[in-house]
C-alpha cells in the first residue's frame, strides 16, 4: 500500500522549529538592539511565518511546534489561523527547549529529528530533504551561518548525547556542535552555508531576495 508507506515514513522524520509569540518581551536583546523593539517584534513575526510555511509546505515530515505561550497569545492562530498544535514549554531555557522537543519527537516515534532555527530565511526545503536523508545513527546533519551559529541540527534519538552538556546555542554553535559529533565518533554532514538575519544589511539581503519570489506576505500586517 503506497499510500501506508508514506504515511510511515513520514511519520518517521519530524522537523522541530521553536515559536515565540510576537511580544518585545520575547525577543533577543539583540534582536531589539538591531531594530527596536516594534520592528523587531514585526520583523521576526515574519521570518517565523517563512519559517513556519517552509516546513509546513515539507511533505516528508511531521512538524513539532515548540510555544512559550502568554496570555496575550495562549495558542498559535496568530501564525496560523488553521490553529496548529503545540508542544508548551515548561523550560524557556533554549537549550532545555531544544532536548526536550527532540525527546518528544523521538518519544512519539521520530527516527530523525531536524531543528531548524527561523533566524536563517534563506533555508531551501531541499536542504532539508538532504539533511533527513543523511542523519543517522553515525551521522548528525549541521546547517552553519556564516556567522558561524546553526541554523539547522538533525540527530536521532541514538545522538541526543551530544546536546547533555550546556553550552551548545550560542556564539560559533555550528563549530561546537561539530566538535562534539566528532567527539561522539559521528560524521558531520553539512547543508549548505548561509545567513542568519541580524540587523539592517541581512534584513535588506532577505528583502531583495523576496522581490525575485511570489510574495510571502500578501496581506499588510497591522502598525
Amino acid at each position: 500500500n503506497i499510500l501506508y508507506l508514506t504515511m510511515s515514513q513520514k511519520r518517521d522524520n519530524c522537523i522541530i522549529l521553536l515559536v515565540d509569540p510576537p511580544e518585545a518581551d520575547k525577543i533577543s536583546p539583540e534582536f531589539k538592539t538591531a531594530f527596536g523593539p516594534e520592528r523587531a517584534t514585526h520583523v521576526n513575526a515574519d521570518l517565523l511565518s517563512a519559517a513556519y510555511k517552509l516546513a509546513k509546505g515539507f511533505s516528508e515530515s511531521i512538524l513539532l511546534l515548540s510555544y512559550l505561550k502568554t496570555p496575550r497569545h495562549p495558542d498559535l492562530t496568530w501564525l496560523d489561523p488553521e490553529d496548529p498544535g503545540f508542544l508548551e514549554v515548561k523550560n524557556p531555557a533554549p537549550e532545555d527547549r531544544i532536548q526536550d522537543a527532540f525527546r518528544l519527537a523521538f518519544f512519539t516515534g521520530a527516527k530523525k529529528a531536524v531543528l531548524i532555527r527561523h533566524l536563517s530565511p534563506e533555508l531551501k526545503s531541499d536542504w532539508l530533504s538532504l539533511a533527513f536523508e543523511a542523519v543517522s545513527d553515525k551521522t548528525a546533519a549541521i546547517g552553519a551561518n556564516q556567522d558561524g551559529s546553526f541554523y539547522l541540527l538533525g540527530l536521532t534519538q541514538q545522538n541526543l548525547k551530544i546536546l547533555e552538556t550546556p553550552g551548545f546555542f550560542h556564539g560559533k554553535s555550528a563549530e561546537s556542535l561539530a566538535e562534539r559529533a566528532k567527539k561522539n565518533k559521528l560524521t558531520v554532514f553539512s547543508t549548505p552555508e548561509t545567513y542568519a538575519l541580524t540587523g539592517e544589511e541581512t534584513l535588506l539581503k532577505w528583502m531583495e531576495s523576496r522581490e525575485t519570489l511570489p510574495p510571502l506576505f500578501p496581506h499588510q500586517r497591522e502598525a
